[in-house]
């Protein structure tokens, strides 16, 4: 099982990739890794440099051995070693698309200024310009991708027409509109916002009698369904990870016959889980 850390879904965590150059239309907080031929904007950076956006202009920093970071091109997680940037772990890549947004092969009759939509039938990009009213279209650019809140499917374009992939439930996106990463959540259903958001929920539990017997507590919020491996367990300090130590469910902690089952929890300890909420 691979096991995401929890801090890389925050793009302070990340980056977009390791370039020599400054990537195009990048958005406030976009973060790379200078590349070991740096150029045009990057000339005065150092390789191994991390460049980050701050809206109007790149400013660079220096990493601190054993510093990590999620390289979301390419999904590899990244520590530095104090010489060079090292793959510790693979989780695949956090795909980008340009925006979330309605679908359909029609154009609503009814919309209001700022609205927008992907018309599946021309493979056009719309935005309203006034109430109930459409502008005349952008044409979608060979490779563009989209997240489509109609039927949560992805669709991409190959400059003339769209193709379209359904998004397994518990899958990642990055969506460069806000620069944030998305969680799919099949329960819902809806996209997640897990990067800047209050998605990613922080809950004390203190251990009753009864619980401790039963070795299992309730937490207040359902996890999100396919996040259930991204659950953190905390106790005293040292982290418990999901599936070895014990198992997170629907709004369950449990951990018979599990890692913690080994620590004899008793009434009045203190657990702190960190879990992406669902829907309930």
């Amino acid at each position: 099982m691979i096991y995401l850390d929890r801090r890389f879904l925050n793009l302070s965590f990340s980056v977009l990739g390791v370039l020599n150059q400054p990537p195009a239309n990048p958005v406030n907080g976009s973060q790379v890794i200078v590349g070991a031929v740096p150029a045009e904007g990057f000339a005065s950076a150092s390789t191994n440099h991390i460049a980050s956006f701050d809206g109007t202009a790149w400013n660079f920093t220096a990493p601190k051995a054993g510093e990590e970071l999620l390289n979301i091109q390419t999904g590899e997680v990244l520590q530095f070693n104090g010489t060079a940037w090292v793959t510790i772990l693979s989780i695949g890549p956090v795909k980008p698309v340009l925006a979330i947004l309605p679908t359909g092969d029609t154009l609503p009759a009814a919309c209001s200024e700022g609205d927008t939509f992907l018309n599946t039938a021309d493979a056009k990009f719309y935005s309203a310009t006034d109430t109930d009213t459409w502008d005349e279209g952008t044409a979608t650019a060979n490779g563009a991708r989209y997240a489509s809140t109609s039927d949560f499917n992805i669709y991409q374009s190959d400059g003339t027409a769209l193709t379209h992939e359904a998004v397994p439930n518990g899958d990642l996106f990055l969506n460069k509109a806000d620069g944030c990463i998305y969680v799919y959540d099949a329960s819902v259903p809806a996209f997640v916002r897990q990067s800047g958001g209050s998605d990613y929920f922080t809950e004390p539990h203190t251990l009753t009698a009864a619980e401790a017997a039963a070795k299992t507590f309730s937490l207040t919020h359902s996890i999100a369904t396919g996040q259930e491996s991204n659950t953190l367990l905390f106790v005293d300090g040292i982290a418990q990870i999901a599936g070895t130590d014990f198992t997170a469910s629907g709004s369950s902690i449990s951990w018979d016959n599990k890692g913690l089952d080994h620590i004899g929890l008793r009434e009045g300890d203190v657990l702190l889980v960190h879990y992406i909420k669902g829907g309930a």
